[in-house]
């Protein structure tokens, strides 16, 4: 038996003017915004006013950062401001001198034993003869 699965399930369905229910919402809010500033102030300090709600409103109904709506991007962001942050590790430091003096002495027992190592070493021309014709002729 077969069924049909629909597809395009994650993208919103177009309602009125190719918008989605959500942006006609959006877009609703701007014009109820609008209307009340025209009702309050004067003709010339409206077209000032009404740009930026016009700008503000037109970036939450159609811009989408990394696919996700706008609200929830302002959201996550304001979030990310106000909440403090969370430290799961945060590293605590010793004022003890006994660990200074320990580490000072274990890099002084390094140099000491860095001067004592022997020196190698470099093997003589007939040496180095013979290791060559060992390695051409044995594969």
């Amino acid at each position: 038996m077969h069924a049909n699965v629909p597809q395009f399930i994650e993208m919103e369905d177009k309602i009125a003017f190719g918008l989605t229910w959500k942006q006609l919402l959006w877009m609703g809010g701007m014009a109820a915004c609008l209307i009340v500033l025209y009702g309050f102030v004067d003709r010339q300090i409206f077209l000032f006013a009404a740009i930026p709600i016009i700008a503000v409103f037109a970036v939450f109904t159609f811009y989408r950062p990394q696919g996700m709506p706008f609200i929830s991007f302002f959201s996550f962001v304001v979030q990310y401001f106000t909440r403090p942050k969370k430290y799961i590790w945060k590293r605590e430091y010793k004022k003890d001198e006994s660990v200074f003096a320990k580490s000072f002495q274990e890099t002084q027992k390094k140099k000491a034993s860095l001067k004592t190592t022997p020196i190698k070493k470099i093997p003589s021309q007939s040496q180095l003869k013979r290791i060559a014709w060992v390695l051409d002729t044995k594969k």
